[in-house]
């Protein structure tokens, strides 16, 4: 018999605080606990830290075990049956209690290098009156929470990359505010359970939820569905009805969104299920979240600021109308100040130890990342689109491309500055090109929209109509335009049209930004929409202060992006839920930069803020199990 027993005193956890917000703390690495074998825990036990688990631990009925905030549970992959799935598993007979945070949330998971679904077999729970999961991720599993004739909470959790997220018989759940995604089997396996499952998103799974038999009066309410191959499934021993209202299908209506339920209407021999579906997204579903911003410092330059960039090193990199590019540390220190003669509005761009940049005076710079000394310039002609916004400088090889408002693409060596080659696309070039693994795709004013090999050839060309102001959106099946008029334009890499959508409203100089299958577009209309980039269907939509200008920005599950009313707003990426408001004193017309905890704008009253993000330590949750 063997018990682990590991507590830390909360007065002596570290609390490393800098005055130097340049030099971040590093978080000492301890070497995790090792469970091999088979482990039986007798006594109440406290996890913290990192655990990894070879073998099968066992918790004693009538014994809790706690688990700490931020604590990481790894699980070796050994298959000692043959049978295709990792045996290693965690089985309760006693009270789980697993209780993280937005910021530090529980973790169990494959401790395998490149992990996948099955590599651990599960958390085996029976007859237990309490198990309470918040804010843990259960990811590369069998069967995730395996539960029979047991009570209890799963809430503001992460179900991932499992086989089954869960697998509960004859139990009462309450599944709330989870994120169950990528799961290759089912999300939520359940039978002959009393099962609340409300305010979830399920996408991406093979089924979303999986009724085996029977159900004793669950609740399936308030939940968001999208891109499941089924949304539901009934089992083969499930022969009743199923009524589900006020749940929301990718905005479908009830005979389409049959159409990704398995029912009577796929087997004769099953029960049917019935479906009053809500008319948009639920919201406030999915993993809650909160945060803070305070505002650390503020440094003036002299004109508006809308071109900020960072490098590897946290260096802020401030263009401004004043005509100047500033260098600035985390904490507001000007480390150098370059004056160029003419506006910057677009971002700078940094590789290795040079910084490059172009100015309203049509000159390209080449800049020492260290002093900010001129190593080389570069001009280019006049035209009639010499009055706003230009597009940034993008970098690729030894190649520095430049967009111009006379209509042409250049490729200068990195080195020098020497023209290695030119195109002309017959039309001002407002946007930056974008850069897929063999070619660049950029657009002009006129919307016309062109595939640009390495040699600066055209492959493809096409026209969308209205004017493209914003770089494309590279996703794995191609790029993606926005046009002024609102419409999104999925294109294949061969140029071939996947899908258009028209969103209805203005946009202007906010790119759209794509994380995983998503995509995030602010407009001049005072939208921020979230699309479905497999299809272009409209997730959801929130409201902006003002006009959207700026390119949003995704970072740790959060979109930040601001207005011209000046408002900095931050939503929750998966929900959609409107985390922080912070009113500046003028328009935001750049995209912000976040650096870890900090965050970085330029407004333009001239001033570049800088903020500490500050997330939740603990968000009230629900305790009841209904």
């Amino acid at each position: 018999m063997l018990i682990v027993l590991l507590v830390v005193s909360a007065g002596c956890l570290p609390q490393p605080v800098s005055p130097d917000l340049s030099s971040r703390p590093e978080t000492a690495s301890r070497e995790p606990v090792r469970l091999s074998g088979d482990v039986h825990l007798t006594e109440d036990t406290f996890w913290n830290d990192s655990i990894v688990i070879d073998g099968t631990v066992h918790l004693s009925k009538g014994k809790t075990l706690t688990i700490a905030p931020g604590t990481d549970i790894a699980f070796v992959r050994r298959d000692a049956d043959q049978d295709g799935l990792g045996d290693a598993r965690l089985m309760i007979d006693g009270e789980l209690v697993a209780v993280g945070t937005p910021a530090a949330p529980i973790r169990f998971h494959s401790a395998e290098a490149a992990p996948r679904p099955g590599d651990w077999l599960e958390i085996h729970v029976d007859f237990s009156p309490r198990i309470e999961l918040r804010y843990c991720e259960i990811r590369h599993s069998a069967h995730g929470l395996h539960a029979h004739f047991t009570k209890g909470v799963v809430e503001d959790c992460v179900l991932a990359e499992n086989i089954d997220g869960t697998r509960l018989g004859r139990s009462r759940f309450t599944l709330r505010n989870n994120l169950i995604e990528h799961n290759i089997g089912k999300g939520i396996n359940f039978r002959d359970s009393r099962v609340e499952i409300r305010k979830n998103i399920l996408r991406y799974n093979r089924v979303g939820i999986f009724l085996f038999e029977k159900d004793q009066d669950s609740l399936i309410q308030d939940n968001n569905f999208y891109d499941n191959d089924l949304h539901l499934r009934l089992g083969d021993f499930f022969t009743g009805h199923l009524t589900l209202s006020h749940n929301w299908w990718q905005g479908a209506e009830a005979a389409e969104a049959a159409s990704r339920i398995h029912d009577r209407g796929e087997d004769p021999q099953i029960g049917t299920v019935g479906i009053a579906p809500a008319g948009q997204w639920i919201e406030g579903s999915g993993p809650r979240d909160d945060l803070s911003l305070t505002s650390l410092w503020q440094r003036e330059t002299g004109g508006f600021v809308d071109a900020l960039s960072a490098d590897d090193d946290d260096t802020l990199y401030a263009g401004s109308w004043d005509g100047t590019l500033r260098a600035l540390d985390l904490n507001g220190s000007v480390l150098w100040t370059r004056p160029l003669g003419d506006v910057i509005d677009a971002a700078p761009a940094a590789q290795d130890d040079r910084l490059f940049v172009q100015t309203w005076g049509r000159r390209v710079y080449a800049l020492d990342r260290d002093n900010g000394e001129i190593l080389w310039q570069w001009s280019y002609p006049p035209s009639a689109a010499d009055d706003h916004r230009q597009g940034a400088l993008v970098t690729r090889g030894d190649l520095l491309l430049v967009p111009t408002w006379n209509g042409t693409l250049y490729a200068l060596s990195l080195g020098n500055g020497d023209p290695r080659w030119s195109l002309d696309l017959g039309a001002a070039l407002r946007a930056a090109p974008s850069l897929d693994a063999e070619a660049l795709w950029i657009g002009n004013v006129h919307g016309e929209v062109f595939k640009i090999g390495p040699a600066g050839e055209i492959l493809y060309r096409s026209g969308l109509g209205a004017a493209v102001l914003t770089p494309a959106a590279i996703s794995d099946g191609g790029p993606v335009f926005l046009t002024r008029d609102g419409v999104l334009t999925a294109l294949a890499h061969d140029g071939a049209v996947l899908w258009r959508k028209e969103l209805g409203e203005v946009c202007f100089y906010a790119a759209p930004v794509l994380t995983g299958d998503s995509m995030f577009v602010a407009t001049a209309g005072g939208s921020l929409w979230k699309i479905d980039v497999r299809n272009g269907s409209v997730l959801w939509r929130a409201h902006l202060s003002g006009a959207g200008y700026a390119t949003p920005v995704v970072h740790g599950g959060r979109v930040y992006v601001g207005d011209n009313e000046g408002t900095l707003q931050v939503f929750n990426a998966d929900s959609g839920g409107l985390l922080v408001k912070q009113d500046l004193p003028a328009a935001i017309q750049g995209g912000p930069l976040v650096r870890g905890e900090f965050l970085a704008v330029g407004v333009r009253d001239g001033v570049v803020h800088l903020f500490r993000i500050s997330p939740s330590v603990a968000i009230g949750v629900s305790s009841e199990v209904f």
